[in-house]
């Protein structure tokens, strides 16, 4: 009898020891585990309850290939989980009552509960399947990252220390963020909004809100703004004289007839391409470097004011007249003004080096020129030299009849000094297409 009840102690003393473990099913994350040793602390091959629920750190098993995270609740102490790129359908951090930063983007996760975790500042969930997504309980979020997911609604009003929100690629088309006026970044893009109040939200520095249904937006509070993105969307108009601290500027891909960036004097990138635009004024820009200004109507175009410009697209205008003389032509790196059928020539400050410089892109009918004059003033007669083989002297012989003394100024339209002579002949050393003009007077 005395021999059974000590074999029967035993038996249950291990059944007993046995239960203090933490079930965790997926060998990688339990391999993770076991090999922290601040976690594992007494080094066998468990994690053992009582260890889980001590751990204050945080756990950080990004790329990992792990698929089941089952085991994380039991650390209940826990306030850092990051579990980025793996292959999780589900999380449950419903023991994580201290956790203060949650990261589990790029994950097939279709539901994540966060209301126990009370103390959550930081939370990414992007490119997961969340349908919905409850953040009321998170009172303290400062970040909230839930892009490229499948979420219809989202309600931050409860987050109002939010400095940091996004939600891209997903299919919400309202928002309201008035009472969210501790954002600095703001980024919704393609979503289907129509409509967005960020008139409270005046520490914005940051808003992109690219490939919405916007018809308006209004940024004129919005004024510590350093860079505003808002292409593909549907907006007619868009009033930026406020906004004095853009660097950065995109509205390409709207429905834009005029865009005034006179009072922006820090921007040094602005895209405007594929808009209505017939003119554009960037003469006080002198800090920009980047104009993506093509699929417009544009008909001339000047940026010999913008002396720092290393990247012009202004493609597919109705251009006739371009001057990019600016004195720093070799800072020009990438230079395409094809698709403008009119523009006979290109205002430079060197024509051999527009010539010559391998980025540059223009039509085969575009000449370029250090003084194109064109359309020229008091033009009598007008005609184009298209010389192949170089060098090639043209000969002019005019029969014009006059009172008194008659006055003639050619311009051969390759940047040379105009000939006042009655027949004068000019000899073209670059092959090319150049506009020549006569204009004559009399007494």
């Amino acid at each position: 009898m005395k021999s059974y009840f000590l074999i029967l102690t035993i038996v249950l003393t291990g059944s007993l020891l046995k239960a203090q473990n933490v079930y965790i099913p997926d060998s990688n994350f339990k391999s993770a585990l076991v090999n922290d040793f601040a976690i594992n602390t007494n080094g066998d091959t468990e994690i053992q309850v009582s260890e889980a629920a001590v751990y204050t750190g945080g756990i950080y098993v990004s790329l990992h290939g792990i698929s089941d995270l089952t085991g994380i609740a039991a650390f209940t102490a826990l306030t850092y989980i990051d579990c980025h790129d793996n292959s999780l359908t589900n999380l449950n951090v419903s023991g994580c009552t201290a956790l203060t930063h949650l990261d589990f983007q790029n994950n097939a996760i279709t539901n994540i509960d966060v209301s126990i975790c009370t103390a959550l500042t930081y939370l990414d969930c992007s490119d997961n399947q969340l349908t919905s997504l409850n953040v009321m309980s998170n009172a303290d979020l400062t970040l909230l990252d839930c892009s490229f997911n499948q979420l219809t609604s989202l309600n931050v009003s409860a987050n109002t220390a939010l400095t940091d929100l996004l939600f891209e690629n997903n299919s919400i088309s309202s928002l309201n963020v008035l009472g969210n006026t501790a954002l600095i970044n703001l980024s919704f893009n393609y979503n289907t909004l129509t409509s967005l109040n960020i008139s409270a939200n005046t520490a914005l520095v940051f808003l992109s809100c690219r490939g919405n249904q916007l018809t308006s937006l209004d940024v004129s509070t919005n004024t510590a703004l350093t860079q505003l993105w808002c292409d593909y969307n549907q907006l007619t108009s868009l009033d930026v004289s406020t906004n004095t601290a853009l660097t950065k500027l995109t509205i390409q891909n709207n429905l834009l007839t005029s865009l005034d960036v006179a009072a922006n004097l820090a921007i040094t990138f602005l895209g405007c391409g594929f808009n209505q635009l017939t003119s554009l004024n960037i003469s006080a820009n002198a800090a920009l470097t980047n104009l993506w200004c093509d699929h417009n109507q544009l008909t001339s175009l000047d940026v010999s004011s913008n002396a720092v410009l290393t990247f012009l697209i202004c493609g597919y205008n109705q251009l006739t007249s371009l001057n990019i003389q600016n004195g720093n032509n070799l800072a020009l790196t990438n230079f395409y003004a094809m698709g403008n059928p009119n523009l006979n020539c290109i205002q430079v400050d060197s024509v051999d080096y527009a010539n010559n410089s391998g980025n540059w892109q223009e039509d085969v009918t575009t000449t370029y020129s250090t003084n194109c004059n064109y359309p020229p003033t008091n033009c009598y007669a007008h005609f184009t030299m298209s010389p192949d083989t170089v060098p090639q002297t043209w000969y002019a012989l005019n029969q014009c009849t006059g009172n008194g003394t008659i006055n003639y100024v050619w311009n051969w339209g390759d940047g040379t000094p105009n000939d006042s002579t009655a027949n004068p002949s000019h000899t073209y050393t670059n092959a090319g297409y150049y506009n020549i003009c006569v204009s004559i007077t009399d007494s």
